[in-house]
């Protein structure tokens, strides 16, 4: 049985250590042999198993490309392409209530890790993309950065970056439909989920966020449901559309 060859852009945080964990259920309840390769900034303290790590710093192009090589050394294709990386707030600042706090130095951060970082990463894997019967490339995105849906402003790095990372995954999907094997290429909203990323910004809502498991198990469904129709949407985890 042919192996499924999956990549996870940012295996380390929340939701991605749990997609790599119900990648590797699946692949023990069905019997299916699984090639998993996974980024990380620093080399993780708990290896997951059976997973290739490879390092990757999203504001550093020459990081970026390293990669690429490298997964182009490890294997011919990939089949699953996810990125699950995202930057809200940190070592550049907080996210800007007003536009009198939006300062260059953080906009060029966010934008290195929300938009750039991931669509440098698809470029790089493109190649091993092509070769599959039907691949699925997926970039975690947010509905705060759908425009049509922003009716309350603020965080303004983190919307700018989040719209432009789904006009590059629009781009990406028209281009890419010229395959011989078209892909699915899709932004997907993963809902408010318990992470490190959303911990400051949760301890209000009245209903709980979901648990990263919950939601990894969720989009896991959505990826596997995904075909080639779909590419070029911005999606829910439960398939419904977004509003670019």
């Amino acid at each position: 049985m042919e192996a499924i060859k999956v990549f996870v852009a940012g295996g380390t945080g929340a939701i991605g250590s749990a997609l790599i964990g119900q990648y590797q259920q699946w692949s023990r309840s069905t019997g299916r042999p699984l090639e998993l390769y996974a980024t990380c900034r620093r080399r993780p303290t708990h290896l997951e198993p059976a997973t290739t790590w490879l390092p990757v710093d999203f504001r550093d192009s020459d990081s970026i490309a390293e990669v690429g090589k490298q997964l182009a050394n490890k294997t011919t294709t990939l089949d699953h392409w996810i990125c699950c990386t995202g930057y809200l707030h940190g070592e550049f600042g907080h996210p800007e209530k007003a536009l009198k706090s939006v300062q260059g130095d953080k906009l060029a951060g966010d934008f290195a890790v929300n938009t750039v970082g991931p669509l440098l990463l698809l470029q790089e894997c493109l190649g091993l993309l092509k070769k599959a019967r039907l691949a699925k490339a997926v970039f975690l995105s947010a509905q705060v950065g759908s425009i049509e849906d922003n009716s309350s402003g603020g965080w303004y790095g983190y919307r700018m970056s989040k719209a432009a990372l789904n006009m590059g995954v629009r781009c990406a999907a028209i281009e890419c439909a010229r395959w011989r094997q078209p892909p699915a290429i899709v932004a997907i909203h993963p809902g408010t989920t318990i992470s490190d990323l959303s911990q400051p910004f949760t301890m209000r809502r009245k209903a709980a966020p979901q648990t990263a498991e919950q939601c990894a198990a969720q989009l896991f469904s959505r990826i596997h449901a995904l075909e080639a129709k779909d590419s070029g949407t911005f999606q829910r985890l439960d398939g419904s559309v977004l509003p670019w």
